[in-house]
């Protein structure tokens, strides 16, 4: 899996592009809805930057996991700062267990660093185990639909990605981000199509698998204009998914 060991603050920076500001989060926060008196765990949290917006949403109750531990110090910074009242901690979203099921389970960009089908089912089987009868998922990821042929087209948009063969199960999928400072964010994360995630969710318990359209904020264009969002809307870096406990 994906080690943001050493790298945490680089990819919270990149969380201040553009299109994640004015596509991603309000696609994120239009499917995750009101969450007033819910339960979540915001699962592979990162430095919290959605475990924050989750208890804006409010949720009674945040647990933010994550298995680098530089991510959780971030996030605790955070907290500390800023005390909304959330618990991090680190962990493994392969092998988890909580002392009670949640409502909901947010994981962004988690399931992508499932290297094979195997720690993908894993991922699977622990939301499936977290959450209670009728619960949710509500996961962003990336986008498993976007064709090499326009892995350069992230570039306006400060990111860009890249493939060193074919892009078959378990091919690493590397990911460059220009930051704002002029430093620059690398990561690898790994294909797994679509159908086999949709398969591999519902083995393990989770049904009604939807893969709901992104939304552009109305914001995102009055700042940079219509034109500026055609080709990231045509293929989103990434894909927005939901399904509920059996």
């Amino acid at each position: 899996m994906s080690d943001y060991q050493g790298h945490a603050a680089g990819y919270q920076t990149a969380k201040r592009q553009p299109w994640r500001t004015y596509l991603e989060q309000p696609s994120a926060l239009a499917l995750l809805g009101d969450l007033s008196n819910q339960t979540m765990l915001d699962l592979g949290c990162g430095e919290g930057h959605y475990s924050r917006l989750l208890k804006q949403l409010g949720a009674a109750q945040v647990l933010g996991v994550d298995l680098s531990s530089d991510m959780v110090e971030l996030a605790r910074a955070q907290e500390r700062s800023h005390p909304v009242g959330i618990d991090y901690r680190v962990g493994d979203a392969g092998d988890l267990t909580l002392a009670d099921p949640v409502d909901l389970v947010f994981a962004g960009y988690l399931f992508n660093h499932a290297r094979n089908r195997e720690e993908l089912r894993a991922q699977c089987i622990t939301v499936s185990n977290l959450l209670r009868p009728g619960g949710r998922l509500v996961a962003l990821n990336n986008n498993p639909d976007d064709p090499p042929s326009n892995f350069e087209a992230g570039r306006p948009y400060g990111y860009s990605k890249s493939i060193d063969g074919p892009l078959v199960e378990g091919a690493g999928i590397h990911y460059r981000f220009e930051l704002e400072d002029g430093g620059v964010f690398e990561l690898t994360d790994y294909y797994i199509s679509r159908e086999v995630m949709q398969m591999l969710m519902e083995g393990c318990g989770l049904q009604q698998v939807r893969w709901p359209q992104p939304v552009l904020a109305q914001e995102g264009v009055e700042a940079l204009g219509a034109d500026y969002w055609t080709a990231i809307m045509a293929t989103p870096p990434f894909c927005l998914i939901e399904a509920t406990r059996a």
